[in-house]
């Protein structure tokens, strides 16, 4: 079985985590190296006649059921950013003590591991440390401790039980050995199964909220602990292996997983807009009998003048009772007096605190009361549920120039203007997008060195982005928190390379110049970017040029599309990958940040944004049309038919504050829609009969059950 990596410190009483064995991700060529068996990776379905598997209830946080008679869950940590470096972890487990090296990928800049616990630890604490700077996860909730350091915490997680029947392994299944690999590991790391007298592999793995796909690895045995090695470590072909009666996907590359969707738990998070530097919450929740307690706010990262605190409610229909007091800091060393809180207030007094809310708040509203869990908002003295938090996260891919800026040499009044437009869309996604899980991504024409200027330039006023898109979509730039820098995502340079061939592109393109001479000229050859090329054409022989461009692509086998701007009597041409380009560049940062397309936004004013504006192959999607966009863009907008504009949005007002206006009205009918189909739903339930209903939330526990 594993062992504990050599040399590793036990601080705690308890006994400290194991390291589960690393292997490589579902698409990595060391994974197919050991694909023999052509049904590999393909649904499992029953016998015809045969009963489905049982399906085992998910046991509660904290109460791992016991396999072969031990008590043990297994906790995946990853990270959700880039980073070229060595990644480690650190956690309440071994009370930080010693620090745990993860397993990295160096594609992708992903680590993810897996820690063995016993089921005495319940709810833990850590964080990511790289090169000496700690990083937070998104995945878990952050909490701050009373020394004010914030950190993940893993109390909002799900313990779940992942089963594959021993019969699916082979004829000797109950010999075999049986692993479970995922997102939730960054594909780099698989947790052991363990045989049950119920003729199945189980294992009992903490996950945290969202959405995660994942495998079955049959027949793997790992010769080193800690890091797998597939020519020495089989002992028969692997097999990878999902399973039919569950959800199965089809990730980018054609790989099947299967996939589960686990509900976030009754959690009541508070936004406070203050400008205090340091604030505490107390808190009770209605009719309990434990005392008002304090927590210590945390400022939201990238956003000032936002507070945050998160508290999982004991039951899914809590009332949370709440005060907050706040302090300011005086110079640099001190905390200002401003007032002492009311002793009458009922929850407890702290020195050099003034009450929330400020001389806005009329008399008697101090205390607050939230009548249900969700995320609420308190801003001059008003508490109200937060619209952005009541649907699933948005991720906003929006064009630069024209769009969310303006950049001109000289700075006059027009441009003063165009960048408070701009510090107003950022300030808004900081403060609305950002706490409810969105993603902002840039997708420009600039390269990554005019983009890095801009952000040089511009960084007071400009949000910071996840990714940066560039060349037309054949560009994917992430930002390495190690170096400081934004790296080309090579994942993605690996997906356009399937039917690309550059130096064909280059000879086919060269061929036709010389046959039209000084009526085509070469821009970009593909030097900087290599899955585009580059072209001006005079607009009297484009029509032919295209042509005869696509045949010679078509009969060497290439894989191109052609982008052409509009109006002129010259064009510019690109050629790029068939699988490049702004929109396909979108959808695949929404399936790496686990965003559903429909929650996908598109923002732009120009031609070489339709690409990102208009509906995908893979369905539709939200667009921001600017209204200050190109003649070119209406032009299209007046041909699309009512579906398409359905999900097209056109703001009255320009820039920044176009795409405010845009969002909220995005955000509001998400709302409606919501709404809708939680009273379809309801009418529903009403209509079973009583021994069938089952609140929602029920329905969403059963459908963990695997």
């Amino acid at each position: 079985m594993l062992r504990a990596s050599p040399g590793l410190p036990r601080a705690s009483a308890r006994p400290g985590p194991r390291l589960a064995p690393r292997l490589g991700g579902p698409g990595r060529r060391v994974a197919c190296w050991a694909t023999r068996d052509p049904v590999a990776g393909l649904p499992l379905r029953l016998p015809p006649g045969a009963a489905p598997p049982q399906q085992i209830p998910s046991p509660e946080p904290g109460k791992a059921v016991a396999l072969h008679g031990g008590r043990k869950k297994y906790v995946p940590f990853t990270t959700d950013f880039y980073c070229s470096a060595p990644v480690q972890l650190a956690g309440s487990w071994n009370d930080w003590m010693h620090n745990i090296d993860l397993p990295t990928d160096p594609a992708s800049g992903e680590a993810g591991i897996v820690l063995e616990l016993d089921g005495g630890h319940g709810e833990l604490s850590y964080k990511f440390n790289v090169d000496g700077k700690w990083h937070l996860s998104r995945a878990d909730a952050a909490v701050a401790d009373s020394q004010g350091c914030v950190n993940n915490s893993t109390s909002g997680r799900k313990l779940v039980r992942f089963s594959f029947p021993a019969a699916f392994a082979g004829p000797r299944g109950a010999e075999e050995q049986v692993h479970l690999i995922g997102s939730f590991t960054a594909w780099q790391v698989v947790i052991p199964m363990a045989l049950a007298a119920d003729g199945a592999y189980h294992c009992d793995v903490a996950l945290p909220p969202g959405h995660h796909t994942f495998r079955f690895l049959v027949n793997a045995a790992v010769s080193d602990p800690r890091v797998y090695a597939p020519m020495s470590g089989l002992v028969a072909p692997a097999r990878y292996a999902v399973l039919a009666h569950l959800p199965v996907e089809v990730l980018p590359g054609g790989v099947q997983v299967n996939s589960l969707r686990v509900p976030p738990p009754p959690t009541f998070k508070l936004l406070y807009h203050t400008q205090f530097s340091e604030a505490h919450l107390f808190y009770a929740f209605k009719g309990s009998p434990e005392p008002v307690r304090r927590l210590r706010m945390h400022h939201a990262p990238g956003c000032s003048g936002l507070m945050v605190a998160q508290l999982h409610a004991p039951t899914p229909d809590a009332v949370l009772e709440f005060s907050i007091v706040g302090a300011s800091w005086e110079g640099s060393s001190s905390l200002s007096t401003i007032s002492t809180l009311d002793e009458e207030v009922g929850f407890g007094s702290m020195p050099g605190a003034v009450v929330a809310g400020g001389e806005r708040d009329p008399p008697g509203t101090r205390h607050y009361t939230a009548a249900r869990p969700g995320v609420w908002r308190l801003k001059h003295g008003s508490l109200r549920l937060d619209d952005a938090s009541q649907i699933p996260p948005l991720m906003l891919c929006t064009d630069l120039d024209g769009t969310l800026i303006e950049d001109q040499a000289e700075t006059n009044d027009w441009v003063r203007q165009a960048d408070e437009l701009t510090w107003l869309a950022g300030q808004h996604f900081g403060q609305y997008l950002a706490p409810a899980g969105g993603v902002l991504v840039f997708n420009t024409g600039r390269s990554i060195g005019m983009v890095e200027g801009l952000l040089a330039k511009k960084g007071p006023i400009m949000p910071w982005p996840t990714a940066i898109i560039t060349a037309v979509g054949t560009k994917v730039f992430l930002y390495d928190v190690a170096t400081r820098a934004w790296v080309p995502d090579t994942a993605y340079a690996r997906l356009l390379d399937d039917g690309w061939n550059l130096g064909t592109v280059q000879a086919v393109a060269s061929k036709l110049m010389q046959r039209f001479q000084d009526r085509a000229s070469m821009i970009d050859d593909g030097s900087e970017h290599p899955h585009r090329v580059s072209l001006q054409i005079r607009s009297d022989v484009l029509g032919e040029f295209m042509d005869r461009w696509a045949a010679g692509l078509a009969e060497a086998g290439v894989a191109a599309q052609f982008i052409s701007s509009i109006g002129g009597e010259w064009r510019y041409v690109d050629c790029i990958s068939a699988h490049a380009g702004k929109g396909r560049a979108m959808a695949y940062l929404a399936a790496r940040y686990g965003i559903a397309l429909e929650d996908a936004v598109a923002a732009g004013d120009s031609g070489n944004d339709l690409l990102m504006l208009a509906a995908l192959p893979e369905g539709p999607h939200p667009a921001i049309v600017m209204s200050n966009s190109h003649p070119e863009v209406w032009d299209w907008l007046a041909r699309c038919t009512p579906e398409e504009r359905a999900w097209i949005y056109t703001p009255k007002a320009e820039r920044g504050a176009g795409l405010v206006e845009g969002l909220k009205a995005i955000v509001a009918d998400k709302l409606a829609a919501a709404a809708q189909r939680a009273a379809a739903a309801a009418a529903t339930r009403a209509l079973q009969p009583p021994a069938l209903r089952a609140p929602p939330a029920a329905a969403a526990t059963r459908a963990l059950r695997a």
